[in-house]
């Protein structure tokens, strides 16, 4: 035995490695590996097991995996891709297995930079020698999942013997947290970017994937929240920015509220749910009829006539779990009307460039439709209500309630 411990003394450390190395082994193999993950590291350990201690590390309780945050805590990040973002740091447990460690980082980053399923990015940190975080963006939920319950486990098994404590120093992964507007970031956004007279200068694309990417908080819009006293199912309009390029209206749709069909003349109209749900019904544009061409040339807020059938083309719901939270109207798409169908208010953001100063707002009655001009009005600006609201206002806008009535009566006679 002395002769043994003689001839060994001079080669320890190199016996010590080996010894480290079969441990490793044993640990790795009790977890089968992806090919290359699998090739890789047994091409630096030697394949023979140490069968007591990977008994033993297996044996050893696992943490359990942190329970994951319910939809509506996850809201803001559910408006992003879906991506889940792991992170997972590790140090050496000393300077003597910096190298050992060095080698199996080296390997298993190889290895996770060639994973190609379900996964979208790998990145490896090297601050330092002994020290290494890889940073794996996986493409779902389901993804995450595997990743957790195959890749991650045997990293950790693959560095339990040359690590810190035999474990990550840091683990971390949740969901990649999407470029999400407040609303002063919006409102400046679409400043610099709604530019022109007509809904045909607008980048509309670009206007609504900003308008997509607001992710509302209440305390932020609470002030432009108004309902109207003296009716429980007018909706009110309250102006929350206006400028010569654009104006955002904040709407509050008490339950079984909805607007009247209207066009919105030469703007674009932007639409985003901010609570509750609401349903847009698209109607196609109707021919109009002489009279009201000619009294739009004479009294541009007050022109009155009638037109052909109004034809619904599409109806939308917004808001609801799995629809869209957006929408975009203009003149060549045709009229629309917003609905609240549900029992709950809802509430709606609306950018509308340039200002809508007045639009044609159109009634259905029976087998032909009257349309009207009208101008519209806020029931706060600013967070203050206004002066010029009250019982007898029409959200919809202000009728020549007189003329209306004559062609009501006059297609009454008929």
């Amino acid at each position: 035995q002395m002769l043994k411990a003689a001839a060994v003394r001079p080669f320890g450390a190199p016996l010590r490695r080996l010894a480290r190395a079969r441990a490793l082994s044993s640990a790795v193999a009790a977890v089968p590996l992806s090919s290359a993950f699998h090739d890789d590291l047994h091409a630096h350990v030697p394949s023979r097991l140490n069968g007591a201690r990977a008994e033993r590390l297996a044996a050893e309780p696992r943490p359990a995996a942190e329970p994951r945050p319910s939809p509506a805590e996850r809201k803001l990040c559910s408006m992003g891709t879906g991506e889940v973002v792991h992170i997972l740091s590790y140090q050496a447990k000393d300077e003597v297995a910096i190298p050992d460690f060095e080698r199996l980082v080296q390997c298993i980053a190889r290895s996770l930079h060639e994973m190609e399923a379900g996964v979208s990015d790998v990145r490896v940190c090297h601050p330092r020698c002994g020290e290494a975080t890889f940073v794996v963006t996986v493409v779902s939920a389901f993804e995450s999942q595997r990743f957790e319950r195959e890749i991650a486990p045997r990293v950790a098994a693959a560095l339990r013997l040359v690590a810190l404590e035999g474990s990550a120093v840091f683990s971390r992964s949740g969901t990649l947290m999407p470029r999400a507007h407040s609303l002063g970031s919006l409102l400046q956004k679409l400043q610099t970017l709604v530019r022109g007279r007509h809904h045909a200068e607008h980048d509309v694309s670009g206007v609504r994937a900003e308008v997509a990417r607001w992710f509302p908080r209440r305390e932020e819009y609470a002030p432009y929240v108004h309902w109207d006293e003296h009716s429980s199912s007018k909706y009110t309009r309250n102006l929350v920015h206006s400028s010569a390029e654009m104006e955002v209206l904040l709407m509050c749709w008490p339950p079984g509220a909805r607007s009247l069909i209207h066009c919105h003349d030469e703007s674009s109209c932007w639409v985003r749910a901010v609570e509750g749900e609401v349903h847009e019904v698209q109607y196609g544009m109707p021919t109009m009829d002489r009279k009201f061409f000619k009294d739009a040339m004479t009294n541009p807020t007050g022109a009155i006539g009638r037109c052909g059938p109004l034809r619904v083309q599409n109806v939308t719901p917004l808001g609801q779990g799995g629809s869209p939270t957006d929408t975009y109207a203009n003149n060549n798409i045709g009229l629309h009307r917003i609905e609240n169908r549900s029992d709950q208010p809802a509430i709606t953001l609306h950018v509308y460039a340039p200002p809508l100063a007045k639009m044609t707002i159109f009634r259905e009655a029976g087998d032909h439709s009257i349309a009207s001009v009208a101008a519209v009005k806020y029931t706060s600006e600013g967070g203050r209500r206004t002066e010029r609201w009250g019982k007898a206002t029409d959200p919809d806008g202000v009728i020549d309630v007189d003329a209306w009535n004559r062609v009501a009566l006059e297609d009454d006679a008929a």
